[in-house]
This record gives structure tokens, sequence and C-alpha cells, in this order.
């Protein structure tokens, strides 16, 4: 059995070289700025056209070429078993059940929680509508009871 060494220094000194080159891209697009050497307002004289024409591909080949050694090292990460890839969910046809019964050992802790909860605020809005009703029937008693006491009294 062959052991591999795993060594992450030629991924690092590429992408670290792309940066570098990205930098030397964006310094090259910035640089008829930054060194005066284009006056503001003024018309791009041949030598901002050549290093905005140089600096621009320069800096999205740097990125390129940063990108492509990133995408290196990950797969050399998964090969050697650091990284384990993911799993791309499959997609499986909707199932059509009917209510599902889950016996109470496979319910989690938040469905539990939950059937408590809306079993007690059941009881209580049932508790509520109860006493409710019989504060109404003996609302709706008085005045009818008065008003026969003033129907007797006139």
């Amino acid at each position: 059995m062959r052991i591999m060494h795993f060594t992450l220094s030629k991924y690092i000194c590429g992408m670290v070289a792309s940066l570098i080159i990205f930098l030397a891209g964006g310094w090259l697009v910035l640089a008829p700025f930054a060194l005066g050497y284009q006056p503001y307002g003024a018309s791009w004289d041949s030598q901002t056209t050549n290093d905005f024409a140089t600096g621009i591909p320069v800096a999205v080949l740097a990125l390129v070429s940063f990108a492509f050694f990133f995408v290196s090292l990950l797969g050399a990460l998964r090969a050697a078993g650091i990284l384990v890839a993911r799993q791309r969910p499959q997609a499986q046809a909707p199932v059509v059940t009917q209510a599902p019964s889950v016996p109470a050992t496979q319910q989690s802790d938040l469905d539990r929680t939950l059937s408590t909860l809306a079993a007690a605020l059941a009881a209580d809005l049932t508790a509520r509508r109860q006493a409710g009703s019989n504060q109404l029937n003996q609302v709706s008693d008085q005045p009818t009871d008065q008003a026969v006491n003033s129907r007797r009294d006139a």
C-alpha cells in the first residue's frame, strides 16, 4: 500500500501568485491616475489606454487562475479524505399519504411541546367559552327579571 503525503504548498503558492498578479493588474489600471500622468478630465492618452488594455486582462486572468487553484485544492482535499464530498439531494416523486400517525417515541421534542401547548390552549378556550356562556345566561336572566318586575310595578 502506498502512503500519500499531502502538501498544500503548491496550491497555496499558486493562489498567492495569482493574487499578486491580480494586484499588478489592478495597479496597471490605477497607475495613470495615481501617478498623475493622466490629467483629470482630459482625453485619454496612449499610455492610459495601454495600461487599461493590459491591466484588465491581466487582472481577469489572475482571478481565473486563482479560481482554478482553489478548485484543484478542494479536489485534492476531497481525494485525501480531509473534506467529505457533499451528497446531492435526489429528486423524489411526491408521496401522497393520509394523516401520518407517528408514535410518541418518534416525535421530536418540538412536536411534543407544540402538541402539549395546543392541548392546553384548547382546554383554556373551552373553559372560557363555558364560563362565557354561563355569564351570558346570568346576564340575560337579570334584565328579564327586572323587566318583569317593572311591569308588575306599573
